[in-house]
């Protein structure tokens, strides 16, 4: 897991503490949970169904469950009028062993509209940075449409493995890490993912991570250890003033290698979850 991924996340909810034993030796380890899944709203904005899709443990996914169901979202609108609205959704979880055998677990970020690729084209790795053993972390802007088809791409900012001797040489490992990572992207194809009074949301905006390790091929998962990148400059999105680039770093940290989440989902949560125990 690289330290992009460690970095603090957005949301803060403890969960509360749940009963489960961790190991029988000095220090129980501290744990980190991904937990996918869907999520409907009524047109009222509570929570009307919910689906757990990862398998967690029966004190994790019930805990969980209590927690989102009581969640309470803005009412989506289309025309003025409250509708039902479905989306996916990622959830991380973190957490801190208790004296008593348990943990207490908080959910420490929420993407809703997380897209699932339909189609899996790895960019090409550029040559002269493989022969550099010089590896990067491109993410990007995607616009997609009703489809699922991705119809623009462009870089929101791009990381090197390595320091290079000057920001003009940077910047030229940048660039042709972003035309790899852009080709590849407009070959994309996602499933729907969220859905708006029964029809598909058009005109998706997303934001997806690609990472080029020496080691793995581009898509491939994180491979174990620590990389420490040298983040690159970050640039908004241009078809969405609302995606601000301080904003955008914080976003861009809490995306795994290979997983696509939406900028400008319809689901805003109404209540402040931060710090609420259950």
């Amino acid at each position: 897991m690289s330290i992009l991924r460690r970095m603090a996340c957005a949301v803060a909810l403890t969960i509360g503490t749940v009963g489960i034993a961790p190991a029988q030796h000095s220090t129980a380890p501290v744990i980190e949970l991904t937990a996918r899944g869907e999520i409907q709203i009524a047109p009222d904005g509570h929570v009307s169904d919910y689906q757990l899709k990862t398998k967690l443990a029966p004190s994790v996914a019930q805990a969980l469950d209590r927690a989102v169901r009581g969640w309470r979202f803005e009412p989506v609108l289309v025309d003025g009028r409250a509708v039902v609205a479905k989306t996916t959704m990622s959830i991380q979880l973190h957490g801190e062993p208790k004296s008593d055998d348990t943990y207490s677990l908080t959910v420490s970020s929420v993407n809703f509209g997380v897209l699932t690729k339909a189609n899996q084209v790895l960019p090409q790795y550029p040559y002269d940075a493989l022969q550099a053993r010089l590896g990067a972390r491109v993410v990007l802007y995607l616009l997609i449409d009703s489809n699922g088809t991705v119809v623009e791409a462009l870089p929101g900012q791009t990381s090197l493995s390595m320091r290079a001797r000057s920001e003009h040489e940077a910047e030229i490992w940048r660039r042709r890490f972003e035309r790899a990572s852009i080709a590849a992207a407009l070959k994309w194809h996602y499933d729907p993912s969220e859905s708006v009074d029964g029809k598909p949301m058009a005109n998706r905006y997303a934001i997806a991570p690609i990472v080029f390790d020496v080691k793995e091929r581009p898509g491939d998962p994180d491979p174990e250890g620590w990389v420490a990148y040298v983040p690159g400059p970050v640039h908004p999105a241009p078809w969405d003033k609302a995606v601000a680039a301080g904003n955008d770093q914080q976003r861009f940290a809490q995306l795994s290698n290979g997983e696509t989440a939406s900028a400008n989902s319809n689901f805003r949560l109404k209540d402040d979850v931060v710090g609420k125990a259950l």
